[in-house]
C-alpha cells in the first residue's frame, strides 16, 4: 500500500503526495513520452516557436472545495470537468484557473478497509498514462487522517 498526504501549500492550495512523491512529478513524468511525441507532431503548428510541452500541466485544487470535509477525494465530485465519466473524479485542474478545462481524472474507489486510485487519463488526450501511473492504494484510515490533516 502506499501513503497519501494532503499537504496545505500556499493560499488555498492542497498539494497531493503519494508516498513522499508531489502527483504532479509523478504524473509529469507517466505523461512526458506522449507530451513530447505530440510536440513533436505540432512543431510547424507553432514554429517558430516551440510547441507546448503539456506533460504534467495541472494544477492543484483549493482546500475550500476538496479539502476536509468534502468527500471530493473519497469519490464524491465537488465539480465535474468536460469528457468527464460518472465514475471518475478529478484529481488535478488546469493552470489557467478554470479546474475542468484540463483535467487528471481518475477512478476512486472507497471499500471500508482501501481507497484505491486508478484508470488515470487526460480529459483532452487519449495518452495511455494508466499504463505507467498507478494503480495506488491506501490504507482507508491512512488516508482519512491525512485528508483531514490537510485543511
Amino acid at each position: 500500500m502506499q501513503e497519501i498526504e494532503f499537504r496545505a501549500e500556499g493560499q488555498d492550495l492542497l498539494k497531493i503526495l503519494i508516498d513522499g512523491v508531489a502527483l504532479l512529478d509523478l504524473v509529469r513524468e507517466a505523461e512526458l513520452p506522449y507530451a513530447r511525441e505530440e510536440q513533436l507532431e505540432r512543431a510547424k503548428e507553432f514554429a517558430p516557436e516551440p510547441a507546448p510541452l503539456l506533460a504534467g500541466d495541472y494544477a492543484y485544487f483549493g482546500r475550500s472545495w476538496t479539502g476536509w470535509p468534502s468527500r471530493h477525494y473519497l469519490g464524491e465530485p465537488a465539480e465535474t470537468a468536460y469528457n468527464q465519466e460518472d465514475d471518475e473524479i478529478m484529481l488535478l485542474g488546469c493552470t489557467c484557473g478554470v479546474s475542468e478545462c484540463w483535467a487528471l481524472l481518475a477512478t476512486i474507489e472507497v471499500t471500508e478497509t482501501e481507497v484505491r486510485w486508478s484508470g488515470f487519463r487526460n480529459n483532452h488526450r487519449d495518452w495511455d498514462v494508466s499504463a505507467t501511473l498507478g494503480p495506488f492504494v491506501f490504507s482507508r484510515g491512512q488516508y482519512e487522517r491525512a485528508l483531514r490533516a490537510g485543511r
